[in-house]
This record gives structure tokens, sequence and C-alpha cells, in this order.
């Protein structure tokens, strides 16, 4: 009897020192394995946070930059726009009823605004560059020329020149407000890119690909932006396609005439962008 107690008895001490032998193991685990998890979970923690800092970081920048650059970009469009109004204020002045206006640009307030334009270049897109190119090729255009007879350079009459710039200056300030995020007419950009293409087909001669236009695109005897503008909208179509064979053309060869196929392909994007944003909006 006293055997059989022995036995139970050391049994039962067994199997509570098995019992507390796995408890003791098992809650070594669950402790081990719930530090491992922390110090990952920490890890964790600790680089999610410097990842968010980092965004934030980079978005703060992000952030300085565009609002360092759009504040620039307002200084650089009121600077032109003012300037390209003073040119023409100064340059009207010397109108004469009888005489007419055969004065060319001012040269110091010309020289004055082609600064304004190399010192903003970095802010102004391809559109902006465009319509302000066409300010200068008609400021280009009043100056005086040889005609190649030995005579003292020419002046001709340059009133067109002013009204031209007069035709331009509300349509440049409606696509700078575009820029800016205030409502402008996407016409205005339709009529500049337009002038634009209109200038360039009729302004080089290349008689392999029909530049200058002999039919209705020609505007040799057309001076007014406005009616140069007309033409080309009657004949969009046949614009773009004239203005794409041109291209063509100067980009054979590895584009040998640098200036005019930059002058061409850029208008030839901007034109071909407005049309499809006009046929998007009128369906």
């Amino acid at each position: 009897m006293e055997y059989l107690l022995s036995v139970l008895s050391g049994g039962t001490s067994g199997a509570v020192l098995v019992w507390l032998a796995k408890g003791w193991i098992s809650e070594r685990l669950k402790q081990s394995i719930q530090h491992e998890y922390a110090e990952k979970l920490e890890s964790y923690k600790t680089e999610l946070n410097s990842k968010v800092e980092g965004i934030k970081h980079e978005n703060q920048v992000s952030q300085l930059r565009t609002s360092l650059f759009f504040d620039h970009q307002r200084n650089a469009f009121a600077a032109l726009i003012a300037k390209i109004a003073q040119v023409n204020t100064e340059w009207a002045a010397h109108y004469d009823p009888n005489d007419g206006l055969y004065e060319p640009v001012p040269s110091s307030r010309r020289r004055e605004f082609e600064g304004l334009l190399y010192q903003h270049q970095l802010f102004l897109d391809e559109e902006c560059l465009m319509a302000l190119s066409l300010i200068t090729e008609a400021y280009c255009r009043s100056l005086p020329y040889d005609d190649g007879s030995g005579a003292p350079p020419k002046q001709n009459d340059s009133s067109q020149h002013v009204s031209y710039i007069e035709y331009l200056q509300p349509r440049i300030a409606s696509i700078f407000r575009g820029k800016i995020g205030v409502a402008a007419d996407p016409q205005h950009l339709i009529d500049v890119a337009v002038l634009s293409a209109i200038e360039l087909v009729n302004g080089y001669h290349f008689l392999e690909v029909d530049i200058p236009p002999k039919g209705a695109l020609s505007t040799r005897k057309i001076k007014n932006a406005a009616d140069k503008v007309a033409v080309g909208l009657d004949n969009t179509d046949e614009l773009v396609i004239l203005l794409r064979q041109f291209d063509e053309y100067l980009s054979r060869d590895g584009g040998w005439i640098h200036e005019a196929q930059l002058k061409v392909k850029q208008t030839l994007n901007i034109l071909e962008k407005c049309i499809k944003n006009q046929n998007s909006r009128t369906r």
C-alpha cells in the first residue's frame, strides 16, 4: 500500500513538474516572440516615421519651389506685358496724322524688352515663347532696311506694326492669365498659334514645299494681324498640312536651318493641340 502511494505521489510530482516546465517554456517562448515582435515593430515604426518625415520634407521643398516658380512667373508676366504696353505707347506717340509713323521701334525700349525676355525665359513655356516671338519679329520688321541700291537704309511706315502688337497684347495677356490659373479665353491662344503659323509659311522661301503659298493661305498683300488670323482660321486644315510638310522638309538632313525648324515645330505642336482641345470642347 505504501509502495503504491509512493508511486502515485512520484507520478503526480512528475506530472506537475512536466506541466510547470511546459508552462515555463511556453511563457519564455511567448516573451521571446513578443520581444522580437516589439523590436521589429519599433524598427518598422522608426523606418516608417523616417520615410514620412522625408516625404513631408520633399513635399515642403516641392511646395516652396512651386510657390517660388509661380511667384517669379507672375512677376515675369506682369513685367513683360507692362513693357510691351510701354514700348507701344512711346512708339505710337511719334505718329503723325498726315505723314504716318516713319519711326522704328524705340531702340532703348526694344533692348529693355529683349532683356526682360532673356531674364525670364526660364519661366516661359512654348506657348508664351511663341507669342512673344511675334512681338520681337514685329519690332525687327519696323527697322530700316537696305534695298541694295546703295542709298541710305529706308524706313517704312510702322503704323501697321504698332497695330499688329495692339492686336497681340490682350491675347498674350490672356495666355499669361491661363498659366497662373486665372480664367482665360482659349480662342486667344488659337489666334496667336494661327498667326504664328501664317507668318512662318509666308515668311520663308522654299519653293520645293510651296513656301510661301500662292493660294488661299498667301498673306503677301495682307498687313493686318486680324485679317491674317481670319485667313488661317478659314483654312485651318490646309495650314496644318502645309506646316507639317514644312516641318518635314526642314527636318531632313538633320535639320539644317535650326531656328526655322524650331519655330515651325513649336508652332505646329501648339496649333495641333489647340485644334484637338477645341474639337473636344465642341463635342
